[in-house]
């Protein structure tokens, strides 16, 4: 595929300097960073993140009153542009504060102001046996009624506000209760000092008022903090994701490692010296009461013993305890049972011990490829750690310029950066490299369906030009027509000028392009417009139609079907043919040449046999003579021929292999391959046919939408209308869904992997 060179960088630097380093080269918005591998441990946390973390608590108080907008950012030093905005944010925080509180404290009275509205203008009866006074119930209401109802009281209700009125002895009692509800309770003189709803309502205005105001007053601050944030949180993430330890947390881990191999090492040995003993024994031997068997023990013994060597091997009969290996009991006396377990101890322990130490070459690799020492000086580099990222040849000098501006702006910091060094892309280990495709206008806007089934492997073939060949053609196949055809192209040209602002330009290139497509097949293969013949609107071109579906006399042409399947079929098998040898290219880029010989290549020559027997069953009925000459040939065996082919390459494989702890898994390859194949002949050729099927589905409907209209007269005009649209929108949403399928399952599925990942920047403002 068209790449472009691409360099990785590796920057060893202090863990608190990182950060200010990832913000710089972010800046420069060129260089994309590697991720960490799962293995390898990340650094301790800078102290740059607990800042991070207050400036996000101070705006998250803000949050609800911003609407802030993106700033450019200086180019300084990070640790400067939090403290310069922390302190300038304090100000703003208690300013914003106020005027929050204040409209929160407003809106309460407010809204008791209008619950409360109709009963300031009540007066309590004027008598000593009764108390009156209002209750604000809230979401209460139910048990507020319940509590007048056991106190007798009488009630008068508005919503959830009640006028209570109860005898004086029992008024106490009843207030008590309700003030446990958590209700408000007003007396009629608390009533009347209640502010009214204008004033409250005024001076709710003018707190607003203020809130906007300190808001603009503050937006620049406001808008700097809240990009300054924004870039924090993106820097932060990419010190999470991609930093690697140089120094302690890197030594731990190795010394974890180690340890664990010593004492798996110390065990077997132990058991080798128990199986050894055991061996001696073998007639079994009976340990006098309150004494015990040890191997190797530790001197001086001070418990009574005995000392005595066994097939090279110092053991002591001891009553009592001792430091060493104890023999259990329980061997001695069933030696050939104890050997057994012994041998399995051993076994599982021997396994054990190959795991750890695979699992310490990997973690060996991983460090030798990912760390800018590989030297294990743990002490060396401690507080030290790795960044590595990725940039385009042409764009290293401004990484240059950005890291000479980062040692510049933090020169007063001593042991900045480590060390520096890159390469290029191609002595990158191929599983890590990102892939940056460069293709011209319009190729370039299909990597838009392409992405969608994954991104290619700078290894492996890319089907971008393979599919913004086939998408269009698929889909002009399915939907050709050449009015509903100008419809999309004018679609196409609507999302690349005015519709959603030019957001979706790459789609407006897709779909122009591929409405030109469905016109000609429209105006050239099957000559319909609407669902009429082009010469029913006095068209008369030079040349029949190339598959004619539709004819005048009869409502399908039977021949006019055949040649489409035919062509159909012919087209299937040759995608099909070119996606397995894809395949086969692509299996030889991976450095798999032997597997490349054993299964990919009998797979092709497997399918292509099938495909021969599947067209020796149709090529008579639908007429495809010129491949009568292939119809001689037997077929069917040199299909079993492959089959035995590649299982014989399989056998040779995992011979080679044998020793290997990773061998290539050709089994599964291996039938994989066969079914992939099978199915690719005798499935997903038939499977094309769909392009005629949709096509036949889209010229019955029109020419029957066509007839009703006719049939309605004038009227039947917007009746057209409206069916040709209907048919046209879901028409062409079938044809996409179908488009897609015939793309990613039939084709691209059989040589595709799509797990690589885009070339893409870290861009801060």
């Amino acid at each position: 595929m068209p790449l472009e060179r691409v360099v990785e960088f590796r920057i060893a630097g202090n863990v608190e300097l990182l950060p200010e380093l990832i913000y710089f080269i972010g800046k420069a918005g060129v260089a994309m960073f590697e991720d960490r591998p799962e293995k390898l441990p990340k650094p301790r946390d800078p102290a740059i993140l607990q800042q991070a973390k207050r400036l996000g608590e101070m705006l998250g108080q803000l949050s609800a009153y911003l609407q802030p907008k993106t700033v450019p950012l200086p180019l300084s030093s990070l640790e400067e542009q939090i403290g310069q905005v922390l302190e300038k944010l304090e100000g703003v925080t208690k300013e914003v504060s106020y005027y929050a509180r204040l409209m929160d404290e407003l809106k309460t009275k407010l809204a008791i102001s209008r619950e409360l509205s109709s009963f300031k203008a009540l007066r309590p009866p004027a008598t000593e046996a009764v108390d009156v006074f209002i209750v604000l119930a809230g979401r209460s209401a139910k048990e507020v009624a319940e509590l007048c109802k056991s106190f007798n009281a009488a009630v008068v209700q508005q919503g959830n506000v009640f006028m209570i009125t109860a005898e004086r002895k029992f008024a106490q009692q009843l207030k008590s209760a309700l003030e446990k509800l958590g209700v408000q309770l007003f007396t009629f003189k608390e009533l009347e000092e209640i502010e009214p709803q204008e004033a409250l309502e005024e001076k709710l205005r003018q707190a607003e008022r203020g809130l906007r105001e300190a808001l603009e007053r503050h937006r620049e601050v406001l808008d700097y903090a809240h990009t300054l944030r924004e870039a924090l949180a993106l820097v932060i993430d990419v010190f999470n994701r991609s930093a690697i330890d140089e120094g302690t947390e890197m030594g731990r881990l190795f010394a974890s490692y180690e340890a664990e191999i010593k004492r798996l090492e110390a065990q077997l040995s132990n058991l080798h010296k128990i199986r050894k003993v055991l061996d001696a024994l073998s007639g079994g031997v009976k340990i006098p009461e309150g004494f015990k068997l040890f191997i190797d023990p530790q001197m001086p013994i001070n418990a009574p013993h005995i000392i005595q060597e066994i097939d090279g091997v110092k053991v002591a009969l001891v009553k009592g305890e001792a430091k060493g290996v104890e023999v259990p009991s329980e061997y001695l006396l069933d030696v050939e049972n104890g050997k057994r377990v012994v041998e399995e101890a051993i076994k599982s322990t021997e396994a054990a011990l190959q795991r750890v130490k695979r699992e310490r070459e990997a973690l060996e690799r991983l460090y030798s490829e990912y760390s800018v020492y590989g030297d294990k000086r743990w002490d060396e580099h401690n507080d030290v750690a790795t960044l590595i990222f990725y940039v385009l040849e042409r764009d290293v000098k401004k990484v240059d310029d950005a890291l000479v501006e980062f040692v510049r702006k933090n020169s007063a910091k001593l042991d900045i950066v480590k060390r520096v060094r890159y390469k290029y892309i191609d002595r990158v280990p191929a599983e890590r490299r990102p892939t940056l495709e460069k293709y011209p206008a319009p190729i370039r806007q299909f990597t838009k369906i392409v992405y969608m089934y994954g991104v290619p492997k700078p290894i492996e073939i890319s089907p971008v030009p393979l599919v913004a060949l086939i998408f269009p053609v698929f889909f002009g196949w399915m939907y050709g027509d050449l009015g509903h055809g100008s419809l999309l192209f004018l679609l196409g040209i609507l999302l690349l000028t005015k519709l959603y602002g030019g957001r979706h330009r790459d789609w407006g290139v897709i779909w122009t392009i591929t409405g030109l497509v469905s016109m000609f097949f429209g105006a050239f293969v099957y000559q319909e417009a609407f669902g009429f013949h082009l010469e029913e609107f006095g068209i008369h071109l030079p040349t029949a139609p190339i598959l004619p579906l539709f004819g005048h006399k009869t409502f399908v042409e039977v021949d006019g079907v055949k040649a489409s399947l035919a062509a159909a079929f012919l087209l299937g098998f040759l995608l099909l043919l070119l996606a397995f040898l894809s395949k086969l290219i692509n299996t030889v880029l991976k450095g798999e040449g032997d597997v490349a010989l054993a299964i990919a290549l009998p797979q092709l020559l497997f399918f292509f046999s099938l495909g021969m027997v599947f067209f020796s069953l149709i090529w008579q009925p639908m007429g495809m003579y010129y491949l009568e000459p292939l119809m001689g040939l037997p077929w069917g065996y040199l299909a079993l021929l492959f089959i035995v082919w590649s299982a014989i390459g399989v056998v040779v494989i995992r011979a080679r292999y044998r020793h290997h702890e990773e061998a290539p898994p050709v089994v599964d390859e291996f039938i994989v391959g066969i079914v992939e194949g099978a199915l690719g002949a005798l499935a997903n050729i038939p499977s094309f046919s769909r392009l005629v099927i949709l096509i036949m589905i889209h010229g019955v409907l029109t020419k029957l939408v066509n007839g009703v209209a006719l049939g309605l007269g004038a009227p039947g005009i917007l009746f057209a209308v409206f069916g040709h649209a209907l048919i046209a929108a879901a028409e062409g949403l079938f044809s996409f869904v179908q488009s897609l399928r015939l793309v990613f399952y039939e084709v691209l599925s059989k040589f595709y992997e799509g797990k690589g990942r885009l070339f893409q920047p870290l861009v801060l403002p």
